[in-house]
């Protein structure tokens, strides 16, 4: 059986991509699958290295301007010139894709290097959809409304090249995302994290008086991200709590944050109590910050972040650090729920600063409920590898009614 892990956005060590491909290779070896990846076309050594990876697409997932339907049309041409390439080397064969990070041009491109490629049999694909038509906005945007047929005509095109709708299984990280696009593209669209990092569970602490509790910021600093509020937030923290220090990660090359160097000028300002740094982490550098860390600050942009997921989130879930999270993001509600986070309820610099303020109080109590959803929480990442998996090798064909089967889906 062969596996390939198909992903645009995969081309240095550390973040989202990385981290799903490692956790997917990870959890695949463990029953008797390599799961080679198919990346950036500008992958660096390292990546290609340690994730099998052959550099495929000259196009991120993030690279859409958005601009026209032409825009669209060329973008599809142009990864599914790529991937057909890869494929025709890499993946004739292939039993299964991942694709741990979808938007409506890879399932499209998808489609069309299909057409392009004589399969054994159709491959199953397995992928999730981590945000809307337009990646940097809400589904309820205006702007984003006109992208809709783009989505509804790519899963079209996906499903009728794979010749059963059973072979697609498709995944969104919140209810509120799953029941946007169930009607949109016709599929039953389960709700499940994005593949992260297996990390440890950490034990129940208790922040003792005489020790700085540490808030953490992590992630790329994309503008709905709110970096931009931190500097008025933290510099009122500071002055309200005289213990509390702030570790500020944000990736900005690359982002459409470019030009705010000034606001990580001005964290870097505020004096010893703040660390801001802007690496691209290893996935030991990742767990280590959110070990260390007491409480993660996610001030996302209610607008953008409305119906989406969070992939630091859930790794917070998943080892026991509270939060404090914007009110209005779905993906922070059982935190809420479950009393191991705290609402912005007002969203901008003052809200920030009182929900961290009430976080800071309240520590030891969000602490304690964090450490025990932790341990009985699970991803059910590996429940459905291996359902799908053990599927497929049911389903494998052998012998002569195998061959009659796989003509018989085949479409020329």
């Amino acid at each position: 059986m062969k596996v390939l892990i198909v992903d645009p956005g995969v081309h240095s060590r550390g973040g989202h991509h990385y981290n799903a491909v490692v956790r997917l290779q990870r959890e695949l070896a463990k029953l008797g699958l390599a799961a080679p990846c198919l990346g950036s076309a500008y992958a660096d050594a390292e990546v290609v290295r340690d994730l099998a990876c052959t550099p495929t697409f000259t196009r991120s997932v993030y690279g859409r301007s958005y601009e026209s339907p032409r825009e669209f049309a060329d973008s599809v041409e142009e990864a599914g010139r790529n991937l057909a390439q890869s494929l025709a080397r890499h993946g004739r064969n292939a039993d299964l894709l991942v694709l741990p990070c979808c938007d409506q041009v890879l399932a499209a491109s998808i489609a069309s290097a299909f057409r392009r490629t004589r399969f054994r049999s159709p491959p199953h694909v397995l992928l999730w959809l981590l945000y809307g038509p337009h990646y940097l906005l809400s589904t309820e945007d205006p702007r984003a409304v006109g992208l809709a047929a783009e989505c509804r005509d790519a899963f079209a095109a996906l499903t009728t090249s794979l010749g059963d709708a059973g072979y697609l299984h498709v995944y969104s990280e919140t209810r509120q995302m799953a029941e946007f696009y169930r009607p949109l593209i016709g599929l039953e669209v389960g709700i499940m994290p994005g593949p992260g990092l297996l990390m440890p569970r950490r034990s129940a602490r208790h922040v003792a008086p005489d020790r700085p509790p540490t808030v953490l910021c992590i992630g790329f600093a994309n503008r709905p991200k709110g970096y931009r509020l931190l500097p008025e937030a933290v510099e009122q923290v500071l002055r309200r709590h005289r213990t509390a220090r702030f570790m500020i990660h944000g990736i900005i090359e690359g982002s459409d944050a470019e030009g705010d160097q000034p606001v990580f000028d001005r964290l870097s300002a505020l004096g010893e109590r703040v660390a801001v740094r802007h690496d691209v982490l290893s996935d030991r550098d990742y767990a280590t910050l959110l070990d260390q860390a007491d409480l993660l600050l996610l001030p996302y942009d209610p607008a953008v972040y409305r119906t989406r997921g969070s992939g630091v989130f859930s790794d917070a879930r998943k080892i026991g650090l509270p939060v404090v999270a914007t009110g209005a993001c779905a993906f922070a509600a059982p935190a809420f729920e479950q009393g191991w986070g705290i609402a912005i309820t007002e969203y901008g610099a003052p809200g920030i600063t009182a929900a961290v303020l009430t976080a800071l109080e309240r520590l030891d109590d969000l602490t304690r409920c964090a450490a025990a959803v932790a341990d009985r929480q699970t991803d059910g990442l590996a429940s459905l590898l291996e359902a799908i998996v053990t599927d497929i090798r049911s389903q494998r064909p052998h012998g002569m009614a195998g061959v009659v089967r796989r003509l018989s889906r085949l479409r020329l």
